[in-house]
């Protein structure tokens, strides 16, 4: 699932491949991939402008046109954006093609069909961001912030991090991986962290948000960039699919349960549930 690296690698392909290109014409294949306004509307209101912008919000992919609508895409689990040319056109799994000035084209694949897309004016957009946490890199977000934000609750820390109203752009990869970093068990209580525990969590998940923007993203099975290209941070992974395997940083295995419902991955020597692990602290391995 494209998460804050995915997303913003697309962002950034957006930004330098197709800003200032005019819509000529826009072909929903998949009715389903719009929900505001209807299919129709949003082909008509397309049709003619031009893009002046693209930005990223948590995993929303905003493309600002000069109407002063915006596209909002969310990817969901396996949704791309493919140039064409220089990608060859993908023939399956269609959604929606965007004609460009000087026969190029954007499609938009995703074979789960779960993609979705909204054209807002500027009050609907601002309506939609509106209950989104703070961005990771923001300076409002600060280890002072998650405590005052979740440091009283009782919920357990992995979906605490997976609410998008607490902090914008992390899922599931990119959890398993910031808890193992700050040796912190998936199941482990908000209400018991101590305040060396949220720097190290903070410190987390900065430093491998960062790390998987760094590497183009992380291509567990679906995600391509905009070109077609898989990114490269699946290959820096320590804990994330990697049940079964040694846990790299001690003589324990790495295992997977379900933590309310997502599965999840972890060393149970080095993030115990009942305190802190092997180490105690954040130990990067980039």
């Amino acid at each position: 699932m494209p998460e804050l690296p995915e997303v913003e690698t697309i962002k950034e392909d957006l930004r330098k491949l197709v800003v200032g290109s005019e819509i000529e014409r826009a072909r929903v294949l998949d009715a389903s991939l719009v929900e505001q306004p209807s299919a129709q509307e949003f082909a008509s209101r397309l049709e003619g402008v031009s893009i002046t912008g693209a930005r990223r919000r948590a995993k929303h992919l905003i493309v600002e046109l000069d109407t002063g609508d915006s596209l909002v895409f969310q990817l969901k689990i396996g949704g791309q954006l493919l140039l064409v040319p220089p990608v060859e056109e993908p023939e399956t799994d269609l959604m929606l093609v965007l004609d460009f000035d000087g026969d190029r084209r954007l499609f938009l694949r995703d074979e789960t069909g779960f993609t979705r897309a909204r054209l807002l004016d500027a009050d609907e957009l601002e309506e939609r961001l509106s209950p989104l946490g703070p961005e990771p890199f923001e300076e409002e977000f600060d280890a002072g912030y998650l405590l005052r934000a979740i440091g009283s609750r009782k919920a357990q820390i992995k979906p605490l991090l997976l609410d998008q109203k607490v902090v914008s752009g992390i899922g599931n990869i990119y959890a398993d991986e910031i808890l193992y970093d700050a040796r912190l068990h998936p199941r482990r209580k908000a209400n018991t962290l101590t305040e060396g525990e949220w720097e190290a969590l903070h410190a987390a998940i900065r430093s491998n948000l960062a790390a998987g923007v760094e590497h183009r993203g992380t291509t567990v099975r679906l995600y391509k960039d905009v070109l077609d290209r898989p990114g490269e941070h699946q290959n820096y992974l320590r804990v994330f699919e990697e049940h079964g395997q040694p846990c790299p940083g001690c003589e324990g295995e790495v295992v997977r349960e379900k933590v309310s419902g997502r599965p999840s991955h972890f060393c149970p020597a080095c993030q115990r549930e009942d305190g802190p692990g092997v180490g105690g602290r954040l130990e990067s391995l980039w």
